[in-house]
């Protein structure tokens, strides 16, 4: 397993890789933004519940988990860039598609194509699989082909500990195909503020202050 010495100590390390899908317009082309109107709200959520997640550990002590945050919307994301990044650095991985809509669900089972062919565990969230268990008896068509290319599902609320269970998951190499939690709606009550980092924020027209920013780890 690849490692990394930090003060002296080995650490195993964990990538933890989110990204905000775009989609297709009529031409299936991606659409970006140079700037687009506001950061993803669910991108923040889900970056604030992981910062909590690395600083309690929950992969043990000797675990270091890395973060990185991709809005498409207004950010070229680039998997062969990642995938060599992350072979690089050494280490197990996992692949969130966050926030992901019911017209942004085609771009985002093309960009988890890649990363599975590189033996990398994607699971994707967000209103389009939430919707779908939620009011269908049956998954649809689309989920259940995503699910034969090996892609993981999440539906429901990340706090209360569910994102925990998947970062656990993913470490352990054993992503379950799908993590309902429709019918057990977590308490708010305490619940982690979100946190938008630099490359959330950066390609967008709000302006935030010095207080609002948090460190960021970059790929190119």
């Amino acid at each position: 397993m690849a490692t990394d010495r930090i003060a002296g100590n080995t650490f195993a390390l964990f990538h933890l890789v989110m990204i905000k899908p775009t989609h297709y317009d009529d031409d299936g082309y991606p659409i970006q933004w140079f700037r687009s109107a506001i950061p993803s709200n669910t991108l923040a959520c889900l970056n604030g519940l992981a910062q909590d997640a690395r600083r309690r550990n929950v992969l043990g002590p000797a675990v270091e988990i890395r973060l990185y945050t991709y809005d498409e919307t207004n950010r070229r994301v680039r998997p062969d860039r990642i995938i060599q990044f992350i072979r690089k650095q050494g280490g197990k991985a996992l692949i969130g598609l966050v926030g992901v809509q019911s017209n942004q669900f085609p771009r985002a089972v093309d960009l988890a194509r890649p990363f599975l062919s590189a033996g990398f565990p994607v699971c994707i969230g967000g209103f389009h699989v939430s919707g779908c268990i939620a009011m269908l008896q049956d998954l649809p068509p689309d989920l259940r082909r995503a699910q034969e290319m090996g892609i993981s599902f999440f539906a429901g609320e990340a706090e209360g500990g569910r994102l925990d269970e998947v970062l656990r998951d993913a470490w352990n190499s054993r992503l379950k195909p799908i993590y309902n939690y429709m019918d057990k709606l977590p308490s708010l009550e305490g619940a982690i503020m979100l946190a938008g980092e630099r490359a959330i924020k950066a390609s967008t027209m709000i302006r935030f202050p010095p207080s609002a920013r948090s460190r960021h780890t970059e790929i190119a």
